[in-house]
Formats: C-alpha cells, structure tokens, sequence
C-alpha cells in the first residue's frame, strides 16, 4: 500500500489541530508529529520518486516547510530567524498553492 503525502499532511493537520484544542499530554506526541511532518514533506517533495517541479512551487515550498518543521524540533535545533523562516515559508507556499488554482 502506497502511502501518498497528502494523507500524511491531513493527518498531520488533524493532530496537531486537536493536540492544541485538547489540553491532554500525549506521549510522544512531539516526536510523532515531527515525524509525520518530514515524511509527509518528503513524499510530497519527491512525489513518491518523480520530483516535478514546473508548475509545483507551492508544493515544494510547502514540502520544506514541513520538513523543516518536523527536523527543528526533532534535531533540537534553534537558531536566530527560524520561526520566521518558517512563516515566511509558509506564506509563500499557501500563496503559490492558490495561484496555482
């Protein structure tokens, strides 16, 4: 069973969506969002091993962003700026994304 990135992304929305509405400690949540985020991003990104890029800024965009968004934490990596790298990032996929519409 092929699992496609855009199930992973949903799935990573709906949890880090009710983690933050649901004020429950789940263990290992942290860990487990960040994975699902960089596999999520990887997949998208490669598009399950044909990377196209013409026409797919959006996705690759949102792709780093989630990939970044899950090794940051993962690798306990901080460093000046990577918050607003991140929403800047963000940003510019979603636009990228509804231009592309």
């Amino acid at each position: 069973m092929r699992i496609s990135g855009m199930l992973l992304l949903a799935i990573w929305l709906i949890a880090t969506g009710l983690l933050a509405l649901v004020d429950v400690n789940v263990p290992y949540s942290d860990l487990v969002l960040a994975l699902l985020a960089i596999a999520a991003g990887a997949l998208l990104l490669f598009n399950q091993g044909k990377l196209k890029v013409k026409g797919n800024l959006g996705m690759i965009a949102l792709a780093l962003f989630l990939i970044l968004t899950g090794l940051l934490p993962l690798l306990k990596l901080d460093f000046p700026g990577s918050g607003l790298i991140l929403a800047l990032l963000a940003i510019a996929a979603g636009v990228l994304i509804l231009l592309r519409r």
